[in-house]
């Protein structure tokens, strides 16, 4: 088994009028390349790693403390629905989340203010 010969002279017999560097179907204004697609998987995965933990500690949280969990995560959602108008939804789901956990939030001191 034999070493290859190193090739420091390539000849190109076919030129392609695209100046070295460019590719040929995707032209960027600013002649930078797109972002890797390895790299945006590597963001997607540790974005979707980092949701994950974060939803497994607010269900921990909201457990034990659901009625401030639930008003917050309302709030936050109608805020998120009301300066980004294309998620009309968001707004309109924590509305809903926000007035589940009021009333039974209020029901909860009614029927601790009974038996006390």
């Amino acid at each position: 088994m034999t070493l290859r010969p190193h090739h420091r002279r390539l000849v190109v017999w076919s030129s392609s009028g695209v100046p070295g560097g460019r590719s040929r179907g995707w032209r960027s204004p600013g002649g930078k390349r797109p972002a890797r697609a390895r790299r945006i998987r590597w963001w997607l995965r540790t974005g979707a790693l980092l949701m994950a933990i974060g939803v497994l500690r607010l269900a921990r949280t909201a457990r034990a403390r659901w009625e401030p969990v639930c008003l917050s995560a309302g709030v936050l959602l109608m805020v998120a629905g009301y300066l980004v108008p294309s998620v009309a939804g968001a707004f309109f789901l924590g509305q809903l989340i926000l007035c589940v956990a009021l009333l039974k939030g209020i029901k909860q001191q009614r029927g601790r203010g009974r038996a006390g």
